[in-house]
C-alpha cells in the first residue's frame, strides 16, 4: 500500500507541507506568549521612588546621626562589657587558683589531724590498758587457795580523830562516850571471793571499834551470772546512785556524805539483785528488805512483810581519749514501819512542889492509862541522779569531778529517823553534794568535797511559845590530801561542819562547833 503525503502549492510556487506549518503555528503561539509576559513585567514593574525634597533629606540626615551613634554607644557598652567579662574571668581564674591552694592546705591540715588522731588512739588504747592492767592488779587476789577460783582480798583502815564536839562525858539514855579525840579502827574488811564462771560467790566480814570492839557480815551472797544479766541473792549493797556503790578502799574521804549516810545507812541490805551492761548501758534492779546494816531501829531486820524496790540506769563511756563519762538516775520506792506502844496502867505521881517531904494538896497526881496502839506502815521513796567525769591531765594525774542529788520523803534512817505517823506530816528530804580529787603524780592526791542534807523541810521550831520554820540542815566541807603507794595510803582531811544542834542565848537555834581532823593509815592487800 503507497501513502501520499498532502502538499499545498504556495505563491511562490513553492510547496508547503503540514508539518512545516504546524511548526510555524507553535512558534508564534510561543511568540505571543513571550509578549504578553513582558507586557505584564513592564506593567507590574515598582514605580522609582520620587527624589525627596531638601526637608526630608534632613531629617533623613538626622535619622541616620541618632542610629550612628546608637550603634557607637552599643559598640562602646559591648566592649566595656567584654572588659568586665575578661575581668570577672581573670578574678575567677584567681579564685580557683586561691580555692586549689586552699584544698592543698585542707589536704595538708587533713594529713596532720590523721597523724594526730592515730597519735590519740595510740594514746588512747595506752590508757586503757593500763587502766585495764590496774583494774587487774586491783582484782586479783593477794593471796591464792588451794581450789581453782578462789581469792582472798583485805584492806584496814586506822584512823586518829580530833573533833570540836568531843566531850570527857557520858550520853545519859546509852551510857556511850562522848569523846571522840582517840585512835580507833575504823574499818578492816576480810573478803573471799569465788568464780567459777556462771556461778559466783563472795563473803566480806568487817571489825572495826567505832561503837565498841564488833565483827560482823556487811556482804555475803552468791550469783549467776549470764552476758548481759547477773542475778545475785543474799546480803550487798543498795543500787542506788554512785556513792553508796562506791568502795570504801577507792574512795578519798573519810566516810560517805550525810545524805548517804542518812538514808542508806550501812551500805548493805538482803534481797536478790539483778544487774548488767549492754554496750555503754548499766542497769540494777534490787528487791531488799529495806533495814540496811546501819539504821537505828531494825538494822539487818525486817519487822514488815513490805519490801523496798531499788533502781538505777546509766550509761558508762569513753567520750575522747582520756576523757571518760558516766551518769544515771536511781529510784526507791517502799514501806516504813511505826512502832506502837503497849497499854498503860492509871499511874498515882506526887510531885513535892515545895520540898518540904510531906504531901500536901495539889501535890498528887492520877496520870489515867491508855489503850494499845498497834504498830504501822508508811510509804516512802527517793530518787536521784548522779554524774561522773573523769579526765586523763596530762603530766599530771587523773582529775575526777562526781556530784549527786538525792529527793527522798520518809527515808532518813539513821541522823534524823523520818517517822510521818509520829510527826503527822510526810517529812520531806533533799541532799546533794559534789566534789573533785586530783591526782598529782604516782604518789600524791588532792580533794575537796561539799555536801547538803536537809532532814526535814518542813521543820519548825518553838520560839516565844510560836512555831515558826526552822531550818535543820547539815552542811560539810572537806578537804583532804593523801600520800599513795602500791598498798597502802595516808589521809588527812579537815572537815568544816555546819549544823543547827545548837543554842544560842535567846534559845533559838545555833551551830554547833563540830569541825574535825583526822588522819587515816589504810593498808590493802
Amino acid at each position: 500500500m503507497t501513502s501520499f503525503a498532502h502538499t499545498t502549492p504556495t505563491s511562490t510556487g513553492r510547496k508547503v507541507t503540514s508539518s512545516s506549518v504546524i511548526r510555524r503555528m507553535l512558534a508564534a503561539a510561543i511568540f505571543a506568549v513571550l509578549c504578553m509576559d513582558g507586557v505584564a513585567f513592564a506593567q507590574n514593574k515598582p514605580a522609582k521612588p520620587p527624589k525627596p525634597a531638601p526637608a526630608d533629606q534632613q531629617q533623613l540626615e538626622d535619622v541616620k546621626q541618632d542610629l550612628s551613634d546608637k550603634l557607637a554607644a552599643e559598640a562602646a557598652a559591648r566592649k566595656a562589657a567584654e572588659e568586665q567579662l575578661a575581668a570577672t574571668q581573670a578574678k575567677l581564674a584567681a579564685d580557683d587558683a586561691k580555692l586549689a591552694a586552699d584544698d592543698a592546705k585542707i589536704a595538708e591540715q587533713g594529713a596532720s589531724l590523721a597523724h594526730v588522731a592515730d597519735g590519740l588512739a595510740a594514746m588512747r588504747k595506752d590508757l586503757d590498758e593500763e587502766r585495764s592492767a590496774r583494774k587487774r592488779a586491783e582484782d586479783r587476789p593477794a593471796v591464792g587457795a588451794v581450789r581453782g577460783g578462789i581469792g582472798i582480798t583485805g584492806f584496814a583502815q586506822i584512823d586518829l580523830t580530833m573533833r570540836q564536839s568531843s566531850q570527857d562525858q557520858l550520853v545519859d539514855a546509852t551510857g556511850d562516850p562522848l569523846n571522840e579525840d582517840r585512835f580507833s579502827l575504823r574499818r578492816a574488811r576480810l573478803r573471799v571471793t569465788a568464780d567459777y564462771g556462771h556461778v559466783l560467790g563472795a563473803v566480806e566480814l568487817d571489825a572495826n571499834t567505832t561503837k565498841g570492839t564488833q565483827v560482823r557480815p556487811v556482804g555475803a551472797d552468791v550469783s549467776w551470772k549470764e552476758q548481759v544479766v547477773t542475778a545475785t541473792l543474799g546480803l550487798f549493797k543498795i543500787p542506788f546512785g554512785y556513792e553508796v556503790v562506791q568502795s570504801d578502799r577507792d574512795r578519798m574521804f573519810m566516810e560517805r556524805t550525810t545524805t548517804a549516810r542518812a538514808l542508806f545507812p550501812g551500805e548493805y541490805d538482803l534481797g536478790a539483785r539483778a544487774a548488767g551492761a549492754w554496750r555503754f548501758v548499766r542497769y540494777a534492779i534490787a528487791v531488799q528488805n529495806g533495814d540496811p546494816l546501819g539504821e537505828k531501829a531494825f538494822p539487818g531486820r525486817d519487822p514488815n512483810g513490805a519490801k523496798d524496790v531499788t533502781g538505777r540506769v546509766g550509761v558508762d563511756q569513753d567520750v575522747i581519749a582520756g576523757l571518760h563519762v558516766s551518769a544515771g538516775v536511781s529510784a526507791l520506792e517502799g514501806r516504813g514501819f511505826h512502832k506502837g506502844t503497849p497499854s498503860t496502867k492509871d499511874v498515882l505521881v506526887w510531885r513535892d512542889l515545895n520540898e518540904d517531904g510531906a504531901i500536901e494538896p495539889g501535890e498528887v497526881q492520877i496520870i489515867p492509862g491508855q489503850a494499845a496502839t498497834p504498830s504501822q506502815n508508811f510509804s516512802r521513796f527517793a530518787v536521784g541522779a548522779d554524774v561522773r567525769v573523769t579526765y586523763q591531765v596530762k603530766r599530771v594525774g587523773l582529775l575526777d569531778v562526781y556530784g549527786e542529788l538525792v529527793w527522798a520523803s520518809n527515808l532518813d534512817r539513821a541522823i534524823a529517823v523520818a517517822d510521818p505517823i509520829a510527826s503527822q506530816y510526810d517529812v520531806r528530804e533533799l541532799g546533794w553534794y559534789v566534789a573533785a580529787t586530783q591526782e598529782l603524780g604516782e604518789i600524791f592526791q588532792v580533794g575537796v568535797r561539799y555536801d547538803s542534807y536537809d532532814p526535814d523541810a518542813d521543820a519548825t521550831a518553838r520560839l516565844q511559845g510560836t512555831y515558826v520554820p526552822a531550818d535543820a540542815s547539815y552542811h560539810t566541807l572537806a578537804v583532804a590530801a593523801a600520800a599513795r603507794w602500791q598498798h597502802g595510803r595516808l589521809v588527812l582531811e579537815y572537815d568544816r561542819n555546819r549544823n543547827h544542834l545548837g543554842r544560842d542565848a535567846t534559845g533559838a537555834p545555833a551551830n554547833l562547833n563540830d569541825d574535825a581532823v583526822i588522819l587515816r593509815g589504810e593498808v590493802q592487800f
